[in-house]
């Protein structure tokens, strides 16, 4: 009983350290929960006029050169994954090759998953029309260019001004819209991130807008002083219906008119033969996995990939 007593003790003290737990006394009130070794902080644009909720993990100890930074959209959704992910991998750093990184969640102070308007804007390039975008119009888009300048102009900056961050070693992970936008950047401002992970893009968005950005992108990336490393994938079951789900033929038309799979693999095969010089991509399709779900698996082997990247490259120590 001592034992057991002496152990409850313990535990009580250690809730009452937890960041943020102000009602842990009280047996009978709920209060937020709060992700454990984050921190995130409201910051405005004045390029897209909108609040961000910005979300802050640590894994490890600052590296000599500063942390790899790898920024997470969507973060509201999306971030609290990424960094559990990331903690649990450097808590055995040998068997998973993991180094320290420094992970930033972008997402929308309205305390939802998603902001479906607002992802909606910031994630899609400029076009001359809308008409085709495939989604409601009383959206508004394209916002990429001033959604692109708060984060490399602006955010950047910020997290580099409290957190000693490598600045050759910037990554950008996104899915959906937001892997739209990343493939988006890369073809349009190649130099803004060493590494690209981009999930599911929405290639199919306006008749495949982000496709008119390909003729530039040699030129683009030959004026880059790095050459960025890319991963992109899909999952399976993104194109075709899964096959416990009853027959839709409208959702059977509409994935096979989106061709998520063949486009995200076709876009892959493209950055590899217009990049002048080899380019290192990596396309991966995951078997069984919705629009969904992938998210999931392509945020774990992505920030495996970034490990195994870190480990070959010098100026990421």
């Amino acid at each position: 009983m001592k034992a057991a007593s002496g152990l409850a003790v313990l535990l009580l003290a250690l809730s009452l350290l937890a960041p943020g737990n102000i009602h842990a006394q009280s047996n009978n009130h709920w209060a937020p929960a709060h992700l454990v070794g984050a921190q995130q902080r409201i910051i405005h644009s004045q390029e897209t006029g909108r609040d961000y909720r910005i979300q802050i993990a640590k894994v490890g100890a600052p590296p000599a050169n500063g942390y790899p930074v790898l920024y997470v959209l969507d973060g509201d959704g999306l971030f609290p994954l990424a960094a559990l992910l990331a903690q649990g991998m450097y808590m055995r750093a040998g068997e998973h090759q993991a180094t320290p990184l420094l992970l930033v969640g972008i997402g929308y102070d309205n305390g939802k998953l998603l902001d479906l308007s607002a992802r909606a804007e910031d994630f899609t390039p400029a076009s001359a029309s809308y008409a085709q975008s495939g989604d409601r119009l009383s959206q508004r888009f394209g916002g990429a260019g001033a959604f692109s300048r708060f984060l490399t102009d602006n955010l950047r900056p910020a997290i580099a001004a409290e957190f000693p961050v490598n600045p050759h070693q910037q990554a950008l992970f996104g899915h959906s819209y937001g892997g739209l936008f990343s493939l988006h950047q890369l073809l349009t401002a190649p130099q803004n991130f060493r590494y690209y992970l981009i999930s599911s893009p929405s290639i199919w968005w306006n008749q495949q807008r982000v496709l008119q950005d390909f003729p530039q992108f040699a030129q683009r990336l030959a004026a880059s002083p790095t050459r960025p490393a890319v991963r992109i994938s899909a999952g399976e079951y993104e194109q075709k219906l899964a096959p416990h789900l009853p027959a839709n033929p409208d959702r059977e038309a509409m994935m096979q008119a989106r061709r998520m799979v063949d486009a995200s693999r076709k876009a892959a095969q493209r950055l590899q033969a217009e990049a002048g010089q080899p380019l290192p991509v990596t396309y991966q399709l995951y078997p069984g996995q919705t629009h969904g779900t992938v998210a999931f698996h392509a945020l774990l082997d992505g920030i495996r990939w970034l490990f195994a990247q870190c480990q070959t490259d010098q100026d990421c120590h």
